[in-house]
């Protein structure tokens, strides 16, 4: 394919400005996506990011073919290392008790292997890597929503006015044949610097469940001021 063109392969004018191009286009698809849900990585973190290691690979074939070194990986090397810390940062544990961020992290950590594989000129590597991130990201995404939202089992992040609320909550899943495991409970206090009881549990149903119907269901109890389904 297109790294059999020889002009291509060799760090030629032509074939660093496509090299670019790809990168941008490709880290910047892959962007939206993060830049659409609100993420702290979005299109542009992607977009340089994946242009940083692009440039390293290049940066690490041009000093190798100069200085006749038969480590060319040394530069993206180090790159790949750094990337790390940067992924690491977008990490964050909420108040709720959620990890977020680590769709984020890996993406940062992908796109910038893809960025490499460009920066060496492996054309199809990196076009199929590309196609392999883009349907995990968007369509695979739908697909686990769709087994989420119809599943027995739900994470749940509550919280009640009261303690003993939480109380009649569990009383009220054990009757509808619920079983609830992981149980945590916390004092969370709120923007009006009013003091919640905040509970992070397991759900377990006899039948499937949809997202919509449970909280409908278990959203009305008494003292329920917050109640959402984590991941």
């Amino acid at each position: 394919m297109l790294e059999q063109i020889t002009v291509l392969r060799e760090l030629t004018l032509p074939a660093i400005l496509l090299r670019i191009f790809l990168s941008m286009l490709f880290s910047g698809i892959l962007g939206y996506e993060r830049e659409k849900k609100h993420r702290p990585a979005g299109f542009r973190t992607y977009i340089i990011v994946c242009l940083g290691s692009t440039l390293a690979m290049m940066t690490g074939l041009y000093v190798s073919a100069l200085t006749g070194s038969s480590d060319p990986a040394r530069i993206p090397a180090q790159a790949i290392s750094g990337i790390g810390f940067l992924g690491a940062g977008t990490i964050l544990i909420t108040k709720q008790n959620r990890v977020r961020g680590l769709t984020t992290a890996a993406g940062l950590w992908a796109v910038a292997c893809l960025g490499l594989c460009l920066g060496a000129g492996f054309y199809t590597g990196a076009l199929i890597f590309f196609t392999a991130i883009w349907v995990s990201i968007w369509i695979l995404r739908s697909v686990d929503n769709r087994l989420v939202d119809h599943s027995k089992t739900v994470h749940l992040y509550v919280e009640f006015s009261k303690m003993e609320y939480l109380s009649g909550f569990l009383s009220a899943a054990k009757e509808r044949n619920c079983t609830i495991n992981n149980l945590e409970i916390s004092k969370t206090e709120s923007d009006r610097k009013t003091t919640h009881i905040s509970a992070t549990m397991t759900m377990h149903f006899h039948e499937v469940v949809t997202y919509a119907k449970m909280i409908e269901t278990y959203g009305a109890l008494e003292g329920v001021v917050f109640i959402k389904k984590y991941d």
